[in-house]
């Protein structure tokens, strides 16, 4: 962990809305030497990860891994109702109304083509959700989203440097 999500656990720990039942098991470097911090610490660790949401990490995928998180037949024909609105052929004075979905399929095709489709990316997860009622369903868009999703697990070690560092 860097030293800032160190300062963040810390923060989480001490005054986040599991603090209360952090604080029995809290041990800091004032309270001298404890014999049971190993247990306090896997305790607190063990509360801040409870229904802790997962971390999104950058994730590349190309047309397969999107597919196969569809499903069969939904990833195949999503990809084909992406690649039609990719090719469609807009008239030169097409408004930027127009001219946006063709575009985004455009690049998506493209880097889905090159297995360079990062759905961990802020930008293209917000385009993912765009896409839902229109070529996809709120699960199928969660469905890949979820290909760059981690469990954001907290150690013992972590929770022992955060309360009693080193912090840097």
């Amino acid at each position: 962990m860097t030293p800032a999500e160190i300062r963040a656990l810390q923060a989480e720990i001490l005054s986040g809305p599991k603090a209360a039942e952090c604080l029995p098991h809290i041990v800091t470097p004032d309270m001298g030497k404890v014999e049971t911090y190993m247990f306090c610490d896997q305790k607190v660790a063990e509360i801040i990860n409870k229904d802790r949401p997962p971390k999104v990490v950058s994730k590349e995928i190309g047309d397969g891994a999107l597919s196969l998180a569809l499903g069969t037949p939904a990833g195949p024909v999503f990809m084909y109702q992406l690649r039609r609105i990719a090719a469609t052929q807009l008239a030169l004075d097409a408004t930027m109304d127009q001219i946006v979905p063709v575009a985004i399929a455009q690049q998506a095709v493209e880097s889905l083509g090159k297995q360079g489709f990062d759905v961990g990316s802020p930008e293209v997860r917000a385009g993912i959700d765009m896409m839902v009622g229109l070529l996809l369903t709120a699960d199928q868009a969660n469905a890949i989203k979820a290909l760059a999703e981690v469990p954001d697990v907290i150690s013992a070690a972590d929770v022992s440097r955060a309360l009693r560092g080193p912090w840097e």
